[in-house]
């Protein structure tokens, strides 16, 4: 065998074992079952979140919002680190409209806190991840 074959095999397996991992990671993400953030919730699934007597906090975002997105990987820490305190959803504001229209959602991105079902406070506008945990507390 030659040299060119020996690193085209190589080479080869490689690329077979860095796609098999990126498949099993893949699959495994499609199929985690504790994010809310990319399930779409219907109507009557959001009231029954949002009626819990844990605090629920809920970002109104979209896919094109700036602050939108500088908050996203803040707010998913906030969601798996506060688990026990607070109830984290998102909402694409234009994707799910019947449920961003039923709360006037005009600005992005749009947070409110809820508490059995009552709005406790409402925010428009970016916030930093130390903002949202005092709200968070504040609230709880």
């Amino acid at each position: 065998m030659s040299k060119f074959e020996e690193i085209f095999i190589k080479e080869k397996m490689r690329f077979a074992i860095v796609l098999f991992v990126g498949l099993i990671l893949g699959f495994s993400q499609c199929n985690s079952s504790d994010s809310k953030s990319d399930d779409k919730l219907s109507l009557d699934q959001f009231l029954v979140e949002i009626g819990k007597e844990k605090l629920t906090m809920v970002d109104f975002y979209t896919t094109w919002c700036g602050p939108c997105k500088q908050m996203a990987p803040f707010i998913e820490e906030i969601k798996m680190e506060n688990k026990d305190v607070v109830n984290v959803l998102k909402v694409d504001a234009e994707d799910q409209m019947d449920i961003a229209s039923k709360y006037n959602i005009t600005g992005y991105p749009t947070l409110i806190f809820f508490k059995n079902g009552v709005v406790v406070h409402e925010s428009l506008g970016g916030r930093s991840k130390e903002d949202l945990l005092a709200l968070i507390n504040r609230f709880k």
